[in-house]
């Protein structure tokens, strides 16, 4: 692996620090998104649009990191993990940017008037969103000390002690949209109101879900070297 290490150095490409930066943007999009809903909550739709286009301006900016990965991680380049690993690992975790895209404009389309309690129960679910995703970022933090010492054993354990941490927030971030979801079905808002928050809360759930499946897949691929 040293070898491994001089030859990435000096000829070749390593994905990891792009791997690295482009989980940051799906970290940055989610801490947007949690400001985007408290904009939203306090009636101010002008900052809500501008947080919708920085959201954007990310997710572009991690589609250019994608397409750099994915042009440049060719079958005859030098990699320590499997190069369809690497691949499946980075498709998962872009899908984490993307459910917060998708959310940004969903806040966007109709103006609603939600009873606090719903408010307050958003807030506790994004929160515990944002938590999920910094237990992530410190798994994938590992990153580079595990290039630097040749995928170790020791590091390999330190940085996949971190995945079940993930996996159980994402299931309480389950939970949580199971309480908000009866909530949202009991409440006397406007049915078409209720719709919208209810695909709001599935799409929300979709980015902890992706945390967890980027995790589970970035497992797969330290395992699968």
């Amino acid at each position: 692996m040293k070898f491994f290490r001089s030859i990435i150095e000096i000829f070749g490409y390593s994905p990891f620090n792009a791997l690295l930066r482009h989980a940051k943007l799906c970290g940055r999009a989610v801490g947007l998104l949690q400001q985007q809903f408290d904009a939203y909550r306090r009636c101010d739709f002008d900052e809500v649009e501008r947080l919708r286009d920085e959201i954007d301006e990310l997710e572009h900016h991690a589609d250019l990191i994608k397409e750099e990965i994915r042009g440049n991680v060719s079958k005859s380049l030098m990699m320590p993990v499997d190069r369809h690993d690497l691949l499946e690992f980075l498709r998962v975790q872009d899908d984490i940017i993307n459910y917060c895209e998708h959310v940004g404009h969903m806040l966007t389309f109709k103006k609603i008037k939600a009873p606090e309690d719903i408010w307050n129960e958003f807030e506790i679910l994004l929160s515990k969103i944002m938590e999920t995703v910094n237990e992530y970022e410190e798994l994938v933090n590992h990153i580079s000390r595990l290039i630097e010492t040749s995928f170790s054993k020791r590091e390999i354990r330190d940085a996949l002690e971190h995945v079940p941490k993930v996996e159980r927030l994402e299931h309480e971030c389950d939970q949580i949209q199971i309480g908000l979801h009866t909530k949202l079905f009991n409440s006397e808002m406007n049915p078409v109101d209720i719709h919208l928050m209810v695909e709001w809360v599935v799409h929300l759930g979709h980015i902890a879900n992706s945390v967890a499946r980027a995790a589970d897949r970035f497992r797969i691929m330290v395992l699968g070297r």
